[in-house]
């Protein structure tokens, strides 16, 4: 028996009941949104409240989504619907729905300034427009049940937050899209130490774009999205921001709640991962390369070198062929989470394979050709100037 072999397959499989751990860890101490305590009689009123809705080209959802915020069970709110130079008729239904409903204005942006990504200029604008103490800032193709506003803000005040975000469910079809997601929510998961974001005392940040709540000071006094307004992952880069100015945040599941559409199919996905995926890693060509290596390794390899080593080093061969049992029971927990099918656990090694090319596919076009994202293309030298650096304050 070699030795390399059995305590490289050893380190594999310690790793994988590690990220098993950690996944399971992390599922059990994050709250869910819909499990906020009701109202108690020491409760004060909830705030004002103003929701940042940022939309371009979302004909197909904007009615159902507006449907779904105007009628919230919240006494005192507003919806700000910005619509960003849409070239379909997504100004024309919010302008529809917005007629003898208070509760409902529409805000046309017509260009965009030098030096923004479109999505952060909708957003810094709405929030320039908004009267509430509190604002949620979601996009134009999020559905929102009727007590998904009022437990997150009940949360955020009850806790003394500053920010809060919500996942969602994604309502994902196709086994291939569903596996995909499940291995970058796996991964996000198993790494990103979610349970830690509501820590003041840890780095430990996250965000997610389609359920964002901030207090209205909080949220000016970082510099709201002007700070990070060459950021395609501005939803993660404002909780990095929230954390790294010394404010409460905090991460809640809200899938039950909460349910927005992702990518129709793969090559969908491959291509808006473009945008964002190298964003994501800091425009860091090191932490890619880490990433793919660390990928393959624990995702793919495990499946080769099983059937390889098992005839003339059982022990190995038994040791990768542990890993891919781990995985494929984990990634049956998220698709059983998500209310996806149990099968489209099984093309998780594909999945990861995606997850990789992605990465680098983004990192390639980023270097090359810079991202362009409702205007036009920002130079990985800008983007590189336009990453968030904040110190934490003494």
């Amino acid at each position: 028996m070699t030795a390399l072999p059995v305590a490289l397959a050893a380190l594999t499989l310690a790793a994988w009941l590690a990220i098993a751990f950690t996944a399971i860890y992390s599922a059990s101490r994050i709250p869910r949104l819909d499990e906020e305590p009701p109202p108690r009689p020491d409760d004060p009123p909830l705030p004002r409240l103003s929701i940042v809705v940022t939309a371009r080209n979302e004909e197909r959802y904007a009615e159902q989504t507006l449907r779904s915020l105007l009628a919230l069970r919240y006494d005192d709110y507003e919806v700000i619907f910005v619509n960003d130079r849409s070239t379909d008729r997504t100004g024309e239904i919010a302008e529809r729905l917005s007629t003898g409903n208070e509760r409902l204005r529409v805000l046309h942006v017509k260009e965009l300034p030098a030096g923004w990504f479109g999505k952060n200029h909708a957003a810094q604008s709405g929030a320039d427009a908004a009267t509430g103490e509190v604002l949620l800032f979601t996009d134009g193709d999020v559905i929102f049940a009727p007590d998904a506003v009022a437990y997150g803000v009940r949360h955020l005040v009850r806790k003394g937050l500053d920010h809060l975000c919500a996942s969602p469910r994604l309502a994902v079809s196709g086994t291939m899209l569903q596996a995909c997601m499940i291995a970058g929510h796996l991964f996000a998961s198993a790494t990103g130490r979610l349970w830690k974001v509501r820590d003041p005392g840890s780095s430990a940040f996250f965000g997610v774009g389609s359920y964002t709540l901030m207090r209205a000071d909080s949220y000016h006094a970082i510099g709201g999205h002007a700070r990070i307004a060459l950021r395609p992952d501005e939803d993660v880069r404002m909780g990095q921001l929230v954390k790294m100015s010394g404010k409460r945040s905090a991460f809640l599941r809200g899938e039950t709640m909460v349910e927005c559409p992702w990518y129709p199919s793969v090559r969908a996905l491959v291509r808006g991962g473009g945008k964002n995926a190298f964003a994501l890693l800091d425009y860091s060509i090191p932490k890619v390369a880490a990433l793919r290596i660390v990928l393959l390794w624990l995702g793919v390899a495990p499946l080769v070198l099983a059937p390889v080593l098992w005839s003339h080093e059982i022990t190995a061969g038994a040791l990768f062929a542990a890993c891919p049992l781990i995985y494929w029971l984990l990634a049956m927990t998220v698709s059983r989470d998500e209310s996806y099918p149990w099968w489209s656990a099984l093309p998780f090694p594909v999945a990861v394979l995606i997850i990789v090319f992605i990465a680098r596919r983004s990192a390639v076009i980023t270097i090359f050709r810079g991202v362009t994202w409702g205007g036009p293309p920002i130079p990985w030298s800008v983007l590189r100037k336009a990453r968030v650096r904040v110190t934490r304050p003494t």
